[in-house]
């Protein structure tokens, strides 16, 4: 049930008669009688009265018939979110630990991981979400493009493998390292130890030479790898020149069994590539002459959410429409596994029989085992007797016996916004598992969502009832796709509107912006990715509204990234690193995709109603003049730049992230027009700006 306002919150004594019992001595100082039987005292409470019936909160009676209203249209509040993370397990020892080893280490399904307590943050908690099972990788093959069908890795003892073309290497030559498609390596961390015949002169940088590493994906897409640059991981091999030497990937959980050129297997390949010139040219092919590999973790993901298995609720008292309340709420959608049991006699026994869930009792006849949930609030709910028009009485699911214990099963509790913790924050182990050392996540966890609040319910009614459960228009389109999940921030629908226009006839396209405001707080561009899951999620939804002859493509929007360059002058006796921060956050609030918790501090520039960047709105110098002049404690500001350049959130990376410092960035564009131009499926988001404080 949506929570109601309560119409009149002024009570008589508190905030009337009392209220204005304490006035009197600034309006009328020469009255000192303030005891009830005084006339003034009267008159007091008697206005107070009066005052009572005229503010009785009448204003509040439509909303009060609003929320009666979404409740019998079965309106409820949607549940919180959790956030995703991938969880590195690191392993004491590299696997195998001795030539022929077979040892294993489980991470079991449901494993808790959380935050470390501190006085400011209280413990946040994330569960894995399926078993991860590390084992020792095997390798099976070691081929060379130009002799694909010569498998030398049993051979690297007695001949030398040329790892390019054995006269001169060319840009593009490859060779591949393929291991056991029995094991499953996606997500495992794996060291690749390698023998080489040491080269003093091959022509490149042995820092950074010209190598580019990627794995498999399946249906022959490949997926390119950074090497590790962590101090103990670091790339040893000289570009496969120094006599010992070894590297380390970490394997993606995309990464796929393909088939390459016929045979099977996980597939890595290392290609020669020259990115820039400084890297150099291989003048002669490496030379391997021995290959090994150990894996040292793995990564899986996990949720933020604590389990609860077989609570008991209560016990049946035999009553239709019984309401049994859950210690933990509010409650994660249910999984399939996830239900209510009620005791039953089967067999002469007492056993738990599960029942099924359902939205609501309208189909439900007298005899089926259905229960309602409120994920909100946590209540389960059984069904009712309703009388009929023809005054008998129907029962709509089946009731439990008297004296029966019904229990949950499974429910998971948690999510909201708390679980977006930053990169490195998940490190305690809730329990000790063999072989397994320590266990982080390398980046910020992302999609944790608070509950839906009452006005976001009604705004959704809106769109719901608007739509009718057809989609025509574009705005059915994003009023449909909105309410999919609650990942989505935000919708853009485009559709053909001339034969020549950049949509041919017949297609929607959808622009979808995730819901990643706390990562976008913190620069992170990486998380305005959208998964696969959830495209194929938005797909599936809307091909049940959506007219027969239209073709749905989803897919991001083309994001700018603009860094501004701005020197300012702040009045005196102003902190300069509190003004900077000030200027830096008047930025990020209003170059963004989305609405950030400082946008509410530049209404006046941004606008009341801001919800982020609007799609197809250009950015002038002169608006970005206008809101720093709005910034507490700036006195004049003197300059502006603007610097632009693409932003693919699948190449971007956390600022927090241990790669944020050893990964390239693209380079910025400075804008000569003093504007910058934004096609109608593009947003703007903030890079990290420039600000100088200057003294006249």
């Amino acid at each position: 049930m949506l929570p109601e306002p309560i119409l009149d919150d002024l009570r008589f004594q508190r905030d009337l008669v009392d209220v204005a019992r304490k006035r009197i001595i600034h309006y009328c100082p020469e009255w000192t009688d303030y005891n009830l039987s005084d006339p003034g005292i009267t008159l007091i409470e008697l206005f107070s009265w009066m005052t009572e019936l005229i503010v009785y909160r009448l204003n509040r009676v439509p909303e009060k018939n609003y929320i009666k209203f979404l409740n019998m249209l079965g309106v409820q509040l949607q549940p919180p979110t959790s956030a995703k993370a991938e969880l590195v397990f690191r392993l004491a020892a590299p696997f195998p630990l001795r030539p022929d080893d077979d040892t294993i280490a489980i991470v079991p399904k449901g494993t808790e991981v959380g935050t470390r307590v501190t006085d400011e943050e209280p413990e946040v908690i994330f569960t894995t979400d399926d078993r991860l099972v590390i084992a020792s990788p095997h390798l099976t093959q070691l081929r060379q493009t130009e002799e694909f069908n010569k498998n030398y890795l049993d051979r690297l003892n007695v001949e030398v493998f040329n790892a390019f073309s054995r006269e001169r290497p060319r840009q593009g030559d490859t060779f591949y390292v393929g291991f056991d498609e029995a094991h499953n390596i996606a997500g495992h961390i794996i060291r690749l130890e390698f023998k080489c015949q040491p080269a003093l002169a091959p022509g490149i940088r042995r820092e950074d030479p010209p190598l580019v590493w990627e794995c498999s994906l399946g249906s022959g897409s490949w997926e390119e790898l950074s090497l590790s640059k962590r101090v103990e991981e670091q790339d040893t091999t000289g570009g496969l020149n120094n006599e010992l030497g070894s590297l380390t990937l970490y394997l993606p959980l995309t990464m796929k069994l393909d088939a390459v050129y016929g045979r099977n297997g996980y597939w890595l390949r290392c290609r020669f590539e020259q990115r820039h010139p400084t890297q150099g040219y291989y003048t002669e092919s490496p030379r391997i002459t021995g290959l090994a590999a150990f894996v040292l973790g793995s990564t899986t993901t996990a949720t933020n959410a604590v389990y609860c298995y077989n609570e008991v609720i209560g016990t049946s008292n035999g009553d239709p429409n019984q309401i049994f309340q859950l210690a933990h709420y509010p409650i994660l959608d249910l999984w399939p596994n996830e239900t209510i049991e009620v005791q039953e006699m089967q067999a002469g026994e007492l056993v738990f029989v599960p029942w099924q869930y359902t939205a609501d009792f309208s189909d439900t006849r007298p005899f089926d085992r259905h229960f309602t949930l409120d994920t909100a609030t946590g209540q389960v709910i059984f069904g009712p007797a309703i009388r009929q028009r023809d005054g008998t009485v129907r029962q709509y699911g089946r009731v439990p016996e008297m004296g029966r214990m019904i229990r949950m099963n499974q429910y998971r509790y948690g999510g909201g916004t708390v679980g977006n913790v930053p990169s490195g924050e998940v490190q305690v182990l809730k329990t000790a598992l063999p072989y397994i050392d320590r266990v982080t996540n390398p980046r910020r966890a992302s999609g944790g969502q608070d509950q839906e609040t009452l006005d976001e319910a009604k705004m959704r009614a809106q769109r719901e009832l608007r739509a009718q459960e057809r989609a025509v228009t574009t705005q059915d389109y994003e009023h449909l796709t909105k309410r999919i999940s609650r990942e989505i921030a935000r919708v853009k629908c485009n559709a053909p509107v001339r034969a020549d226009g950049p949509l041919p006839p017949g297609m929607v396209e959808l622009l979808i912006v995730p819901a990643a405001t706390d990562a976008l707080q913190v620069g992170d561009l990486s998380k305005l990715q959208i998964s696969d899951k959830l495209v194929s999620l938005i797909q599936a939804e809307l091909d049940q509204f959506r007219l027969l002859t239209t073709t749905l493509y989803v897919r991001e929007p083309n994001y700018i990234g603009v860094k501004v360059k701005a020197d300012i002058v702040a009045f005196d006796n102003v902190d300069p690193e509190m003004m900077y921060s000030r200027v830096v956050e008047s930025l990020n609030a209003m170059i963004c995709p989305l609405p950030l918790k400082a946008a509410e501090r530049y209404k006046t520039v941004l606008g009341p109603e801001w919800a982020g960047w609007e799609f197809g709105r250009d950015l002038y110098v002169a608006e970005i003049f206008s809101l720093l002049q709005q910034v507490s404690g700036v006195k004049h500001v003197l300059d502006v730049q603007l610097y632009q350049r693409e932003v693919i959130p699948t190449n971007e990376i956390s600022p927090l992230s241990e790669e944020a410092d050893t990964k390239e960035k693209p380079p910025l564009m400075i804008v000569e027009e003093r504007v910058i131009r934004v096609p109608s499926d593009s947003l703007l988001c903030s890079l990290q700006h420039e600000v100088a404080l200057k003294y006249l």
